[in-house]
């Protein structure tokens, strides 16, 4: 098991070298710093204004959560695939903003996602998409996908070091943006997730 996320984690570094330009850091000695650096050259291209609280009685607004199971999933117990969503959603946004990240599943049950996602005032969701995807993940080809409730929603496949089938998600409506990392799955298997799983991340505020 050990042996398997040590896998995922090079992995994860792999994917963070991403948008053509300097290649991800040496991992530290844990080798999980894949997903913090990959969100992190995300988030640039994320706006980082919070979606105030609406006034009008009736109006729909949206928050994002670590829900305590993710399509199934229990939160991650290895220690290198927990610091993976801790250090995702550290740098996935800004300070400033409301935000969640995790990762679920296990290595040896090979049903692992990693996840960051952030409250933000997005005003164009298809073209804020299309921004990271083009400007932070340019070395991958992203296909458009069903988001879900509303938005856009984008889906590249990809491979860990490993060879481990992976799928990259990004998403955004006018209320929040995030990215999901889905692993040992590819294909439209993968791209049907995404909206499962935004759906459990991106809850009804008001209810």
């Amino acid at each position: 098991m050990r042996a398997m996320v040590g896998v995922l984690a090079v992995g994860m570094i792999a994917l963070s070298g991403c948008g053509g330009g300097e290649p991800a850091a040496a991992p530290s000695a844990s080798a999980t710093t894949g997903a913090a650096a990959t969100a992190a050259s995300a988030s640039a291209a994320m706006p980082v204004t919070p979606v105030a609280t609406p006034t009008a009685a009736g109006v729909i607004a949206y928050t994002v959560v670590q829900p305590k199971t993710l399509l199934g999933r229990a939160p991650a117990t290895e220690t290198a695939l927990k610091e993976d969503g801790v250090k995702a959603g550290n740098a996935w946004g800004s300070a400033s903003q409301t935000k969640a990240s995790g990762a679920y599943g296990t290595a040896a049950k090979k049903n692992v996602i990693v996840f960051a996602a952030a409250v933000a005032d997005v005003p164009d969701p298809a073209a804020m998409v299309e921004q990271v995807a083009t400007q932070s993940f340019a070395k991958y080809t992203f296909h458009p996908v069903d988001a879900g409730r509303a938005g856009a929603g984008r889906c590249s496949d990809s491979a860990t070091g490993g060879g481990t089938p992976t799928t990259l998600c990004l998403w955004a409506d006018n209320y929040a943006a995030g990215i999901f990392y889905f692993f040992f799955v590819s294909g439209a298997a993968a791209d049907t997730l995404l909206p499962q799983a935004r759906a459990e991340v991106e809850v009804d505020k008001n209810k």
